[in-house]
């Protein structure tokens, strides 16, 4: 079974995380597969836009903690395809529109800030829980500055609290919270009202939006965390994750 089905219906393309089992973790598997559905999306001429959701009671929770590297090669190299891969919707030519369903928690409220549409579910709940592992969030520390202010970021990244979907909207996070069982109907009526525009002036609008977003930020991200995972503190909070207990850091680097 595929971890992701993607399907055209109109001019609007779907693309769900189907791991309900995992509460749709970005494995590596799951990564390719969406970014085949996002090159699908974005070279598709009938296609006007693209939703992302999740299936069950997530959207996504962020990376499989099972396949992560704890060696600073390794972390490196996977941060640098992990960061491309959630920040590839901000690349696409073509909206995106993230339906959040349900537990947007880490790399899955990552993906939703690269998106250009956040419509969520009323049942919705954000939040980046990288710093209790001893680690942070490479996107979201760069991206939520600049999307919710330097106060709300702070509260956001320097506690790890969860937003409810009211709260999120309220932050900026989310363009609507709407009831639960109409989130795909209301993420197609969306993409609807986007395909009626003219194609080339939304590219242009999406393209001169997203540009403050191209810089460098992403390689300090990248950079910074494959540090972290040279800490006695990421190794402990991952190992905590792993066996279910409170992680006991000590602040030590080595």
């Amino acid at each position: 079974m595929s971890s992701v089905h993607y399907d055209v219906e109109g001019c609007v393309a779907t693309a769900r995380i189907d791991r309900a089992d995992r509460l749709n973790a970005l494995s590596g598997e799951v990564q390719a597969r969406l970014t085949e559905a996002f090159a699908a999306a974005d070279s598709a001429p009938g296609v006007r836009a693209l939703i992302v959701t999740g299936t069950g009671r997530a959207f996504s929770v962020g990376a499989d903690i099972d396949e992560l590297a704890t060696d600073p090669e390794g972390a490196a190299r996977q941060l640098h395809a992990s960061l491309t891969f959630l920040s590839s919707p901000e690349r696409m030519r073509k909206p995106v529109i993230a339906a959040v369903n349900g537990y947007a928690l880490g790399g899955g409220l990552e993906l939703s800030l690269a998106c250009d549409f956040v419509l969520a579910s009323e049942k919705a709940v954000f939040g980046v829980p990288e710093p209790t592992l001893g680690v942070v969030p490479g996107m979201a520390m760069q991206r939520l500055p600049k999307i919710v202010g330097i106060m709300r970021a702070r509260e956001i990244l320097l506690t790890a609290r969860r937003l409810s979907a009211t709260e999120a909207h309220a932050y900026g996070l989310v363009t609507r919270v709407v009831p639960h069982e109409k989130l795909m109907d209301e993420a197609r009526a969306l993409a609807q009202d986007v395909a009626r525009l003219g194609p080339h002036a939304v590219e242009l609008l999406k393209a001169t939006i997203n540009r403050n977003f191209q810089g460098d930020d992403l390689l300090y991200a990248e950079r910074a965390n494959a540090w972290l995972f040279a800490t006695r503190d990421a190794a402990e909070g991952i190992r905590a994750f792993r066996e279910k207990r409170a992680p006991n850091f000590g602040g030590l680097s080595a």
